[in-house]
């Protein structure tokens, strides 16, 4: 016979789990991203091709991503919870639920100048040795979200779908990612074309200006 119902000590630390790879998940979309895709480019890559990509491509599709992180979460951390206490309630059982605070992270795309130093353009190997971070970066995130699904597979709760809803809502997050981060690397890359064909390749010379603004 097949059994229904839930361990509330498993479901907790399935929780802390859960709350756990949310926390990298924020951490590589928010800071990482931050430092090492936009800082990366602070001193590389000036001028208006540059502030045109990262205002209105760049910002606002990693904002949505941490956005769309948080409101997943939250109510993967909401289902698991209500279904504990409802298990609880069933069994005569106590349950304990757990708060979750989402984390508010927003890219800051103001750090990419229109020119720094009266210098425009891009030094383009440097430049391309950022965007080739793009790819790592999106898979340190694919990871946390895959720790969050073995968390909710091994959530405590026997018997119904709930595990597989929410695996699957956790799944969309990492395709979300996926597709966000391919767009922008298209879209980086014809961002940086229009840049070369109209300034040429500055070979650190905007790291140069850039350094002694410093």
């Amino acid at each position: 016979m097949a059994m229904t119902g839930f361990d509330p000590e498993v479901v907790n630390t399935a929780i802390g789990n859960v709350k756990n790879a949310y926390e990298q998940l924020i951490n590589v979309l928010g800071t990482k991203m931050q430092s090492e895709f936009v800082g990366g480019m602070q001193d590389k890559w000036a001028c208006t091709q540059a502030q045109r990509f990262f205002t209105e491509s760049f910002k606002p599709a990693i904002d949505s991503v941490i956005q769309a992180s948080n409101t997943t979460f939250e109510s993967v951390v909401s289902s698991m919870n209500s279904a504990g206490q409802y298990w609880a309630d069933q069994t005569e059982s106590s349950y304990s639920p757990q708060s979750f605070t989402p984390i508010s992270k927003q890219i800051d795309a103001g750090v990419i100048m229109e020119n720094i130093g009266g210098v425009r353009g891009i030094d383009n190997d440097s430049a391309s040795a950022v965007s080739d971070k793009l790819p790592g970066i999106a898979k340190e995130a694919e990871e946390a979200l895959t720790s969050a699904q073995n968390a909710v597979q091994n959530s405590g709760f026997i018997g119904g779908n709930m595990q597989a809803a929410l695996v699957n809502s956790l799944g969309t997050i990492k395709t979300k990612i996926n597709e966000t981060v391919t767009n922008i690397t298209s879209e980086s890359k014809s961002a940086i074309d229009q840049t070369i064909e109209a300034y040429g390749d500055t070979a650190g010379k905007i790291e140069q200006a850039f350094t002694i603004q410093g």
